[in-house]
């Protein structure tokens, strides 16, 4: 077997087992579950599992960052449609609000490894630079639209905080409480302040 085969299979083996355990902790929790149940989920060995993953937490990181990476691979893929920052602006917020629905295990699974950042310097970086990623790309968006005259001045790392803030706060509180508020009614409302927020003013 040459070196790209071998290369291969072990993208797709972590692939695999990265799905299982986004599977298995989205049921179970962070706290419940253990590697054999993720290498019943895929179908694997256990030796198999501690082949490819040093451990437990090695494992729980690579299925963070791999989180982080499809979430931002897809949210780019999105945006570069896109050629007005206001436009690309809703596309971010729709898309944060959206994945609620269409991947409503995702906010359980990043939920519970918050719990860990007092536990762990390793899932502490993670997390940050998940976070990191998602006020970055909104920057990005904000200071494109100020050049373009669309936004007015402001403190985009300011405003970037807050409003990741606010999107992040208001999945949040609707996770733990589907029955808190309407949420399609709400998230429309926050876009709408967002935007109000930005746009200059005529």
């Amino acid at each position: 077997m040459n070196d790209k085969s071998k290369s291969d299979i072990i993208n797709l083996r972590r692939s695999q087992l990265t799905r299982a355990a986004y599977n298995v902790v989205a049921q179970k929790g962070y706290y419940e579950f253990t590697i054999r149940d993720i290498a019943r989920e895929a179908g694997l060995s256990t030796g198999l599992v501690h082949y490819y993953f040093k451990n437990k937490k090695d494992l729980l990181l690579n299925l963070l960052k791999e989180i982080n990476r499809n979430m931002l691979v897809i949210l780019n893929r999105n945006i570069s449609k896109a050629d007005d920052p206001r436009e690309k602006l809703n596309i971010f917020m729709t898309q944060a609000f959206d994945l609620v629905k269409n991947e409503k295990d995702y906010f359980y699974i990043v939920i519970d490894f918050w719990t860990q950042v007092n536990k762990s310097e390793r899932m502490k970086l993670a997390n940050s630079k998940l976070f990191k990623s998602y006020r970055d790309e909104i920057t990005k968006i904000l200071q494109e639209g100020i050049a373009k005259g669309f936004f007015t001045k402001m403190d985009v790392d300011y405003t970037a905080a807050v409003i990741i803030s606010i999107i992040q706060g208001l999945i949040i509180q609707y996770v733990i409480d589907t029955n808190a508020f309407n949420y399609d009614d709400y998230t429309q409302k926050v876009i709408k302040h967002i935007n109000d927020l930005v746009s200059k003013k005529k």
